[in-house]
């Protein structure tokens, strides 16, 4: 059983630790093929690459290392050998270079090994000019160097890692590393970085709670303090308050019983003016009565004139006198009256104005008040609490506020200090739950890669083990790898005890121990064999051949400037250099072909 699949058994901490640093899928994909256009010695070469064990051969000099980085250029690497400008990789008497790397990214039962990209093959493509200008695409599309270092590390590549690619000399540069440095490289390799971050985050959520509690005590007695002045003062508010709220109502009891006072008064207007109408109504009646009598009369005088009655006509007259004098008497009391009506409606429309005002002033001050209290009762009244607000002196308005926050303050730092005890538990079991997730996938990776380094160890006469060192405080922990050859007890690993061909021996017996945890889909070492000899280079070689065999879903590239054996299992690249320019053949190609 793999380890990915028997730390996946854990649960809880794929829950709280996140999948993406334990429960790995197997990788399937691998690089077809890699292209270089102008860059360094090569002109234009197109390189297939197989699963498997994939050789780099030629003589020196020939651009074998070239093709190694190209590929890591191609992935963003910020490393390149010998220190050199990204500019200075363009080929001599050209602007511009051409990087591309491509994926297989055909189905498998079914499903794609980089199911995010819809295609057969992913192209990851790096331009770089002259000028230090460089951009990268993707199936060719432009992206930002970061979302294709995102990319990449979604399927475990990180070109920059020792452990999957290995240019020249860096295995002496790998042995030299700082110890902690070696495990947080075997972390990052195997997909295991995630979990080291989770325990940081952890210790800093613990820090946090640490800080926290500290400043809520500090909150906790400052609150206490301020609570008891702030108290006294509120209350004193409430009284203010109350007071206040009463000569508002008494302000609005008053300004609605003006409204009262003005609308009683419009009342005796309407009734007077009633009278006066229904007064000057019967009194117009009897002045149409007394006109009708008037004219009659008139008629009867001319009738008596004509017929010559005196006796007739005196009388007659004397009614016509008599009627007139009535009748100017009506229309005087008429007219009299209808001039006190048109003073009242004067009053009236002056009060209806008065009304409005004092109806808009209460409406302004509050709602309608029912009232029976006259309005000089009210303001009495009013002076009356108008003179408690004033006995009560300064107020602060602030102190309802203050009081409260402070409360708030007492309570919630109260609360909060509960709290914190209950959290900062917790988040000590979270980070020594973590640390021992941490600690438990280390050690069963160690647990199975370490017999495969001695096994690995003893085909080429040599003995070792794998030791983890202070895995209680994440920022010390380590790994130390120990090797002894032809009987000499083991010792680490280092540049000072061994002897280079040894250390090349021991580094490549640990790598390739460690390869099947590793994330990557491919891994990479140049010139691996440049200090062995003769024996434990074919040594190694089978080696690499047996477990790249054994194993067809991992590709290996490996470069080295000597012959190699051809094998079925391996796609040997063999790289020569015409009059300054770097040509490549594959050799199980060229053997197809006849």
């Amino acid at each position: 059983m793999g380890l990915y699949k028997r730390v996946g058994r854990w649960g809880p901490a794929e829950s709280r630790l996140g999948t993406d640093s334990i429960t790995l899928p197997t990788p399937r994909t691998y690089i077809r093929e890699v292209v270089l256009e102008n860059f360094m010695s090569h002109e234009y070469s197109r390189i297939s690459f197989s699963r498997g064990l994939n050789i780099i051969t030629g003589p020196n000099g020939a651009g074998k290392s070239s093709i190694l980085l190209a590929i890591s250029v191609a992935l963003g690497q910020s490393y390149t050998e010998r220190g050199q400008r990204l500019s200075d990789l363009i080929r001599r008497g050209q602007e511009a270079a051409r990087v591309a790397v491509v994926f297989d990214n055909r189905k498998v039962d079914g499903e794609r090994p980089i199911p995010q990209i819809n295609s057969d093959n992913i192209t990851i493509t790096r331009f770089i000019k002259k000028n230090g200008d460089y951009w990268h695409y993707i199936n060719n599309r432009y992206k930002p160097k970061a979302e294709v270092e995102h990319f990449l590390y979604k399927i475990g590549i990180n070109p920059d890692n020792l452990l999957i690619v290995m240019h020249q000399n860096m295995i002496e540069q790998f042995v030299g590393r700082d110890s902690r440095e070696k495990l947080y490289l075997i972390e990052e390799a195997v997909g295991a970085r995630g979990l080291r971050e989770k325990i940081i985050e952890a210790e800093t959520r613990l820090s946090s709670l640490s800080a926290e509690e500290n400043v809520i005590r500090k909150t906790l007695e400052e609150a206490r303090s301020a609570v008891e002045f702030w108290r006294s003062e509120y209350q004193k508010l409430s009284i203010f308050r109350e007071l206040e709220k009463r000569k508002s109502d008494l302000e609005i009891e008053y300004a609605w019983a003006l409204v009262n006072e003005a609308v009683k008064s419009k009342s005796k207007l309407l009734e007077k003016i009633a009278e006066l109408t229904e007064t000057i109504d019967r009194l117009e009646k009897e002045v149409e009565g007394e006109s009708i009598e008037v004219s009659l009369s008139t008629e009867r005088v001319f009738a008596s004139f004509k017929q010559g009655d005196e006796d007739g006509l005196r009388g007659v007259v004397e009614r016509l006198v008599k009627h007139a004098r009535n009748l100017g008497s009506l229309e005087e009391r008429v007219r009299i009256y209808n001039s006190r009506v048109d003073d009242l409606k004067q009053e009236l429309t002056q009060i209806e104005r008065e009304i409005t005002r004092r109806l808009e002033e209460a409406m302004r001050r509050g709602p309608e008040i029912r009232t029976f209290k006259k309005p000089q009762e009210l303001n009495e009244e009013i002076k009356q609490v108008a003179l408690q607000i004033a006995g009560l002196g300064k107020i602060s308005e602030e102190s309802e506020d203050m009081y409260l926050l402070a409360e708030s303050k007492f309570r919630e730092a109260e609360m909060r200090a509960n709290q914190l005890k209950e959290n900062v538990k917790k988040a000590l079991e979270e980070v020594e739950f973590r640390k021992e997730t941490w600690r438990s996938f280390l050690r069963s990776l160690i647990d199975e890669v370490e017999p495969q380094y001695r096994r690995i160890l003893s085909l080429v006469g040599g003995a070792g083990r794998i030791e983890l060192r202070n895995l209680d405080d994440i920022s010390k922990a380590s790994i130390e790898i120990f090797v002894g050859f032809r009987g000499v007890e083991p010792s680490l690993l280092n540049e000072h005890t061994q002897s280079g061909g040894e250390r090349i021996v021991a580094t490549l017996a640990f790598l390739l121990a460690l390869q099947r945890h590793v994330k990557s889909p491919f891994r990479a070492v140049d010139e691996f064999d440049v200090h062995l000899d003769p024996l434990n280079r074919e040594r190694m070689i089978n080696i690499l051949t047996k477990a790249a065999s054994e194993d067809k879903n991992r590709q290996y590239i490996l470069i080295t400037p000597g012959r190699v054996p051809f094998t079925e299992e391996m796609n040997v690249i063999v790289v020569q250099n015409v009059q300054g320019r770097s040509l490549t053949t594959d050799t199980a190609k060229a053997i197809a072909d006849g």
